[in-house]
Formats: structure tokens, sequence, C-alpha cells
């Protein structure tokens, strides 16, 4: 398999080793020669290049072929080790180096014939060009090849190990980072997360202060006129009416009280239409409004939630309906079906063309979308104005 890579640096170093040993080759070849005229000198100092240049087609800088490296050292470089081994009569190993980048570039799929052919038959080929050598002789050639050859495998798997030990590493870095960033995104959208629970909790503040404060001053407003009208004509009936609205007041601060620890209004142990009722009977109380309150289908109880946002509606539209439309009557109609409850509450004031949502409407608009309802407002001129709000609610079960 040809790959496609840089060298690394041990095998820089082998580079560097194997130049320097086929230099001194040379040296040794050119010092041991006395006739430089000789074809023979220049035919083996031509296959010691060959032998030397050949293989490194195979072995170089972004280009490593591990299966045919082997075959041009064996067919350049082990004839010339025994061709010099021959020629001075003495074993020489020429390809000590080789052997080395060999081990070096060994894997499975070629070490059974690499292992074989260099370490065992090589050395034994010298037992034919060389009938001196004795036993002792070519068991040392082949425990030298298999060191030389054991060498580079050695140096395989250090590097191997040091590559996978920087993957790792770098693995380790890109993770390090990506936790680092995803931690950072995570503490952004806790931050923001804040920022809208801070902001949704000013805005629910602001609906029930609207609503609970604005109701309670409508009501005192409307009675204070009446007493006004009262204070001369029957101070005694002025001084009851003052005692009542003292008691509207008291009441509208706890409201707010209440409003401001998250607690649903007073007597919510109540059916929602007891407490309409009592809202409606203490806002006709106070206003001189006249006040038609009707159930209609099978009342079953509903979550605090939807109890409240529907006390709300009621609230926002009796106040508007007295403060904006001076209306002098409101009927007010509260169903319940079988998947949802329904408020519709309309009056006889002045009412309007143009109508504009302002903050109260706004407020009843998101609680009763938060809970997957609907609102509708029509007014017209003279005709007066209709709220009507719908939000799904199922039956409790009784325990």
């Amino acid at each position: 398999m040809i790959q496609r890579r840089k060298w690394h640096s041990v095998e820089w170093s082998l580079f560097i080793v194997l130049t320097g040993s086929t230099a001194l080759t040379l040296l040794y070849v050119l010092f041991h020669t006395n006739d430089f005229r000789s074809i023979s000198i220049f035919l083996t100092i031509l296959s010691i290049l060959l032998s030397y240049g050949i293989p490194l087609l195979f072995w170089r800088p972004h280009y490593v072929n591990p299966h045919v490296f082997p075959i041009a050292v064996l067919l350049t470089g082990a004839p010339l080790q025994l061709y010099l081994s021959w020629m001075e009569q003495e074993a020489y190993s020429f390809i000590n180096c080789p052997l080395i980048v060999i081990g070096f570039l060994t894997d499975r799929k070629n070490a059974w014939w690499i292992a074989p052919v260099f370490i065992v038959a090589l050395p034994l080929s010298y037992r034919f060009i060389l009938p001196a050598l004795g036993p002792l002789e070519l068991s040392g050639g082949i425990l030298n090849a298999a060191l030389v050859f054991g060498i580079g495998l050695s140096l395989q798997r250090v590097v191997t190990s040091n590559i996978k030990t920087e993957n790792l590493l770098a693995e380790n870095q890109f993770q390090y980072q990506l936790i680092h960033e995803q931690n950072n995104a995570l503490e952004q959208y806790a931050n923001q997360i804040e920022q809208l629970t801070l902001l949704e909790e000013r805005n629910r503040m602001a609906r029930e202060l609207h609503d609970t404060v604005g109701h309670t001053f409508t009501s005192v407003i409307m009675g204070m006129d009446a007493v006004s009208y009262l204070i001369e004509a029957s101070p005694e009936k002025a001084k009851e009416k003052l005692d009542v609205l003292r008691g509207v007041t008291r009441n509208g601060l706890e409201e707010v009280r209440r409003s401001i620890h998250q607690m649903v209004p007073k007597g919510d142990d109540l059916l929602l239409s007891q407490q309409l009722t009592r809202l409606a009977n203490e806002f006709a109380l106070h206003t001189g409004t006249k006040i038609s309150f009707k159930t209609g289908g099978e009342e079953f109880e509903i979550p605090k939630q939807t109890k409240l946002s529907l006390i709300r509606c009621l609230q926002e539209s009796l106040t508007n309906a007295k403060r904006h439309g001076r209306a002098a009557s409101v009927e007010i109609l509260l169903t319940y079906g079988k998947d949802e409850v329904g408020l519709q509450i309309e009056d006889d004031g002045i009412g309007t063309e143009q109508l504009k949502a302002g903050f109260g409407i706004n407020a009843m608009q998101e609680r009763i979308t938060a809970l997957q309802g609907s609102l509708q407002v029509s007014s017209s001129s003279s005709q007066g104005t209709v709220v009507s709000c719908i939000i799904p609610a199922k039956r409790l079960p009784s325990f």
C-alpha cells in the first residue's frame, strides 16, 4: 500500500545513516583499488550508486511503498553484497543499513517473506561463495541480520506508538477545545435564560399590578365620587361608604402583596364562578354599575393558572368598561365546555371604531396565549365593547 506522507524524523535519521554507509563503502572501494581505469571498478561503483538510488525511488518524502522497497534492495543491494564478499573472500554486510529501513517498513502483509529471505536465506548464501566460513560464522551472520532487522522493527513500533500518542493528544486537545466552546455556549445560554426569566418576571409583575391596582383604584375612585355627593346630603351614608371603600383598599393591598409573592387571589379554594361573582358584585357595589352574571354548562375544577387568567381578564374588562367606556351595565357569561372554559364580558359603554390595545389588553393576550387560549375584543361606536376569551381546560380528577 503506497503511503503519501512526509518522512518522520526517525526516517530522516535512517536516510542520513544509509547515505553515510554508502559513502563509506565507496571510499573503501576507492582506497582498496590500484587500477582506477579498470572496468570492474567502474561497474562496482555504479552498482553501489544504483543499490543506493533505486530503493530511494520507493522510499522518499511524500511517497513510501513498503512492499516494493524490500524488493528493490533485494535486487540491487543483495547481489552487490555477495559480489563484494566473493571478490574479497570476506563476509560483507553492505545491506545492514537498508535492512534497518526494511525492518522499519515491514508490516504483517510482507513480513512472511522478508524475514526468511533477509535474515536466513541471504546469510546462508555465503556458504556457496565463501567455503571457508564455518557454522559459527554463518550463525553470526544470521544473528547479525536478525539484530539489524529487529532494530528497524523496534524503531517502527516506537514511531507508531509516538504517532498514536500525538494523535490522541491532538484529539484530546480538540475535545477539550470543543468542551470549552460548548461550556461557553452553555454559559451564554444560561445568561440569556436568566435575562429572559427576569424579563418575564417583570412582565408578570407589571401585568399583575396593572390589573389589581387598576381594578381596585377604579372601584375606589368611583366610590369616592359617590361619597362626595353624599357627604352633605347624607353624612351617615357617606361614612358607611367610606368604611366600605377602606375595606376595598385593604383588599386591594392584599392583592398586590399576593401578586408580588406569586400567589393567587384571595379565596383561591372557591370555584371560579364564585370568585368571579364576588368580584363582579364588589365592582357593582362600588361603582354603581349594573352587572349580570350567568354560568353555562356543568362547572368543574380547573388549574389555578387558568382560573387566575380568567379572573384577571374580568378585572381588566370591568375596569376598561367603566373607565374608558363609561358603561352603565355589564353582562358576564362564564361557560364550561368539554375541553375549554370561556368568559365573555359585554358592556353598554360608548365603544369606539378604532380600538387600540393598551397595556392591559396586551397583558390579557399574553396570559391567555401562554395557556394556548384565544382572546377577542370587539367594539363599535355607541354599541359598547365585547371581550371574549377561551382557554383549553380539562376536568381535573377528584381524589
